[in-house]
């Protein structure tokens, strides 16, 4: 089983979202996708794009960074394929 992940291009509309929540939420999602996928049992598909979904923002970087980060391992698990970001814009 293979257990690294290489993500070449993150791309994340965060719009709708309070600017510094936003900045402190990508400083922590690095660590918040290590959680999700040491978390997951099982290996993951080969994707070269993943649409994560939209999720609803938040005014706690900690929540949006871990909504973030499940949404991007729950693409990746399910090998989803039609765009790349997930869009926080809208709830």
């Amino acid at each position: 089983m293979n257990r690294r992940i290489r993500i070449d291009q993150l791309d994340l509309d965060l719009r709708g979202v309070d600017p510094a929540v936003a900045e402190a939420a990508v400083h922590l999602l690095g660590p918040a996708l290590q959680a999700q996928f040491s978390e997951r049992l099982g290996g993951f598909e080969s994707a070269s794009r993943v649409d994560a979904g939209r999720v609803a923002p938040t005014g706690e970087p900690q929540a949006l960074a871990t909504r973030l980060a499940q949404r991007i391992a729950q693409g990746i698990a399910q090998g989803s394929a039609p765009r790349v970001a997930p869009n926080t814009a809208e709830s």
